[in-house]
């Protein structure tokens, strides 16, 4: 099975095997340099809207998945490797470490973050974890709920027929770019399928705020040209 955008080789994080393991810190988000967009949680659209425009795409199997664009083009963006002034999606933050699908914790073994050289001890001395590996669980555990009820929304929201393709485009100076491959919600739709049932369920899910936060934060497409323009000023 293919590993997850920037995992490249996911093994267990194992007490015995990686006794001696350490976490050494990053302040850079190197390993995603050649991304234009980034999986967001439901949970985060509020923050990431005010950096990024959030749609959804629609992958080989049907299924919808919420995105913050970062560029405008086919790869890479203009926030270098520290993303300073902007939100650092979950995704990002939670490298290299993920949870299968199991529970099970895995982390990405080439990555610089865990080794035996330096850093802060995963394992104390009778192998239990430590409080650092805790919170590194505790995050990953808080973020695949939050994921798990995204993938729940996009689902429900394919299956009432509430996202459409996005017919909106930008006018650049080597042309226009379209955003035809992304989704958004028709919020007129919206109000016309959802019952009463429906809203009530919605509100409690926090479902109602996303949605609002989504269609917010296509207003944020300027956003990512100011960042496009500032780059090109400093590269000149």
């Amino acid at each position: 099975m293919r590993p997850p955008l920037f995992y490249s080789n996911l093994v267990p994080l194992d007490k015995e095997k990686h006794k001696a393991h350490k976490l050494k810190k990053q302040d850079s988000y190197a390993f995603a340099v050649n991304a234009n967009s980034i999986p967001v949680a439901g949970f985060e659209f509020f923050e990431a809207s005010r950096n990024f425009p959030i749609f959804f795409v629609k992958g080989a199997d049907g299924i919808f998945i919420p995105v913050a664009i970062l560029s405008l083009r086919k790869a890479g963006h203009d926030l270098g490797e520290k993303w300073e002034d902007a939100y650092v999606p979950a995704y990002l933050r939670r490298y290299p470490f993920i949870l299968s699908a199991e529970g099970v914790v895995l982390f990405d073994e080439p990555a610089p973050h865990v080794q035996a050289e330096e850093g802060e001890d995963l394992f104390d001395e009778n192998g239990e974890p430590t409080e650092v590996a805790k919170g590194i669980i505790k995050f990953l555990e808080q973020i695949d709920r939050g994921y798990r009820l995204t993938e729940e929304f996009a689902r429900v929201l394919g299956e009432k027929e509430l996202l459409e393709p996005f017919k909106g485009s930008v006018k650049l100076s080597e042309g226009s770019v379209s955003f035809g491959d992304l989704y958004s919600i028709n919020e007129k739709k919206m109000h016309e399928v959802l019952t009463e049932a429906d809203v009530y369920e919605w509100f409690k899910k926090g479902w109602l705020a996303w949605s609002l936060a989504h269609l917010h934060s296509i207003g944020s497409i300027n956003e990512i040209l100011i960042r496009a323009r500032n780059a090109a000023e400093k590269s000149q």
